[in-house]
Formats: structure tokens, sequence, C-alpha cells
């Protein structure tokens, strides 16, 4: 291993390290302290809408953000490294703990003035994990690339996944009207058409070789662990102090935003020299 490498390695872990570290401070702060650390729909505070990513509402809020933020962040960092993305996967996952919660935050206060039209509080690791588990499409698409024959056959399986994704996010709410119904539906039939495009590609390479079928079998297996997680994530059941359910509008921003922030920033579509 490079010099360079074990140094971005240690960057990567020093940085999962510093967040779960500062939850974890922050959570033996004063209430008071913690209050004001949180984001306010009704004041525009850029300090609080990144501080707020730190405070929890509670320790069971705490400990199932930080336990997700830890197995999915080496989840994510284990499938980079096979791929030799290590200097991308630093630099997507800075973005997503420095610019995400302000876009997340400035996308919530905007909808709770001008559409909900009352004042919320957003505090929580939510859209930071979901960015995470956003990224493992990007990160997939590059473990993959060797089973596909051409960057096309990568387009159709990211594209699969996008749509699939919105099918797995719909699903859970089918029951609660027409239009959810006709987006999971429009949403999986989308996903599978373009998945089964590249499904013989990867059958046929896996027969190739042994080095190929680890390949799609650690491939398979990511998918699955992916969706279960993301299944997870909608609807949240969990209900924080003064009988608020977690905001799953930091969910879906978080997932989108770590799928397509990483496309560009893991150079999906670029060979790694």
């Amino acid at each position: 291993m490079k010099a360079n490498e074990k140094t971005i390695d240690f960057i990567i872990i020093a940085v999962f390290i510093f967040v779960s570290v500062l939850c974890i401070f922050i959570s033996f702060l004063p209430t008071e302290m913690q209050e004001a650390l949180k984001a306010r729909t009704d004041t525009w505070n850029l300090a609080t809408f990144f501080m707020s990513i730190f405070v929890h509402a509670n320790f069971n809020h705490l400990l199932g953000n930080l336990t997700s933020f830890i197995s999915f962040g080496v989840f994510i960092y284990i499938i980079n490294r096979i791929s030799n993305r290590r200097k991308q996967l630093l630099i997507s996952l800075l973005l997503i703990i420095a610019l995400l919660p302000f876009i997340y935050n400035i996308s919530f206060a905007l909808i709770a003035n001008f559409v909900i039209k009352r004042s919320l509080v957003s505090c929580g690791l939510s859209t930071v994990v979901a960015g995470l588990i956003g990224l493992t499409v990007p990160s997939l698409c590059i473990f993959v690339r060797d089973l596909f024959q051409s960057e096309r056959s990568t387009l159709y399986f990211l594209t699969s996944l996008m749509f699939l994704t919105g099918s797995a996010i719909a699903f859970p709410y089918i029951s609660s009207g027409l239009y959810n119904l006709v987006v999971f539906i429009a949403t999986c039939s989308v996903g599978l058409t373009l998945l089964s495009k590249v499904g013989k590609e990867v059958l046929n390479s896996a027969k190739r070789n042994l080095h190929m079928k680890k390949i799609a079998t650690i491939a398979f297996t990511v998918v699955l662990v992916y969706f279960t997680f993301l299944m997870s994530l909608f609807p949240s059941d969990i209900i924080i102090s003064q009988g608020n359910a977690v905001n799953i509008f930091a969910h879906y921003v978080g997932i989108f935003y770590g799928i397509i922030s990483g496309i560009y920033t893991l150079n999906v579509f670029q060979n790694n020299h």
C-alpha cells in the first residue's frame, strides 16, 4: 500500500471517529445548549443548520444514528477501497458532512415556511446517514464495472438502481393513495426493465471465471444490504421527544444527494488510472 493511500485511509477513519465523538460530546451538554444548536425553520441560522446534525433528541436517537453511520460508513469504505476509490470517497464523505446539512435544512425551512406554514425543529445525523446509504448506488456501479461490456450497461445499471430506489421508497405508502401506487408501479417497472437489460451480461461474465463470479456475488449481497437499509428508513416509526416522528424529508434528501453527488465525486463513468 502506498503512503498516500495510507494517509487517505487514516483521514477517512478519523472523520468517522470525529463525527461520532462530537455527537457523543454534544449529548452530554446541558439541555439548553443542545436546544440552542438545533435548527429551527423560523430562524435562518446557518450555524445551527450545520451543527444541528450533531444534536440528537435522546439516547435512542443518538445510538441509532451512530450505529448506522459507523456500520454503513465501514460498508461503503470497504467497497470503495476494493475499487481503488479512496480519494474520491473521502471527497464524497466530506461533502456529505459539510454541504448536505445546509441543502437539507434550507430546503426543510422553505417547505416549513411556505408549504406547511409552521415552525419546525430539526436535528440528528439522519441526513448524513441517508447520504452514505445513497452513495452505495454509484459505489456499486464502479465495483461491478468489469462485469459490463460497455459504459451504456453501467448507465443502465445505475438508472435501474435509481428507479428501484424510488419504488422501494414508495412501497410502504402504496395503501395510502393512488398516487403512491402509481409511482411504485411505474418506478419498479422501469427499474426492473433496465436491470433485465444488464442481467444477462452479469450472468455471462460470472460464468467466465471465478473472479467475475465473486464480483457478481458480492454485488448481489451489496444490493440486498442497500435495499434492506433503505426500507428501514421509510416510513420511520421512531418517536422523539414531544411526540414528533423523525423527519422523513431528511431521508429523502440524503438518499438522493448521495446517489446524484456520488456519480460525479466517485467518477462513475471515468476509468481510474
